[in-house]
């Protein structure tokens, strides 16, 4: 196996397992789960709360970014 074939492997490993790895939890701001932010809206349930006037919603969208990967 050639040193090209090695560093190709390598990369396809380091892909595979970031896919399969994304970062899951909860925002320490609003309490939902960090797949419902979305890097350019923000959270989604927020944003859901306050359209259907939930009782207890907040008054704006949380902004906070995920600190991992959870969009494609």
């Amino acid at each position: 196996m050639t040193w090209t074939n090695r560093v190709a492997e390598r990369y396809r490993d380091l892909m595979r397992q970031r896919a399969a790895h994304a970062f899951y939890g909860v925002c320490a701001e609003c309490g939902h789960d960090w797949r419902e932010h979305h890097p350019d809206r923000g959270c989604g349930e927020c944003g859901y709360e306050i359209e259907h006037g939930e009782p207890g919603a907040p008054s704006m969208v949380c902004a906070a970014r995920a600190p991992g990967h959870t969009f494609a």
